[in-house]
């Protein structure tokens, strides 16, 4: 339970992004903001992504003394705001999404959409299980790192700090 922050942090040319998890019960709440400068202050674009969430038990990581805990989301929905006018404007042109009816600071539904080249281009459909593992050390979250190794049951067996706080 709780909620975690990482900080403003440049994501692409001319983009800025800071992301927040929320963790509640059996939900799991990532939100993606994106900036059009480097002290996040003018947003450009909020994405929130949702997830059930299944807590398992703890696994040993390859160190052999490290401790973290199971986890398995499941992707439920995709959602996003756009936050200027001049996005509103270009996204409704471009058909983002294959909506033309973008309206500023209201959330829009993309989860049947979300994996089109015409949207966010996601690679992964919605109901794609995710396997990871999580620690809490001190204010800091701790991720399994993706390309590490996985245990038998296809859970990663090294951590890393993955730069959000504990708000």
């Amino acid at each position: 339970e709780g909620t975690w922050k990482k900080a403003c942090s440049q994501s692409g040319s001319d983009r800025y992004s800071e992301f927040i998890k929320v963790y509640k019960n059996t939900s799991y709440t990532l939100y993606a903001k994106d900036y059009s400068d480097s002290t996040c202050s003018t947003a450009y674009r909020t994405t929130r992504y949702t997830y059930t969430l299944a807590v398992g038990s703890d696994a040993t990581m390859a160190d052999g003394s490290t401790t973290a805990t199971k986890l398995t989301q499941t992707s439920v929905g995709v959602y996003v705001t756009l936050k200027t006018d001049t996005l509103v404007a270009s996204k409704n042109t471009g058909s983002f999404c294959s909506a033309t009816d973008w309206t500023k600071d209201v959330e829009k539904d993309v989860t049947s959409k979300f994996t089109e080249d015409t949207c966010l281009d996601a690679d992964d459909a919605i109901g794609t299980v995710y396997k990871d593992v999580l620690k809490i050390t001190g204010t800091d979250l701790w991720w399994g790192t993706g390309t590490s190794d996985k245990d038998s049951e296809g859970y990663p067996t090294v951590l890393e700090d993955t730069g959000f706080d504990k708000q």
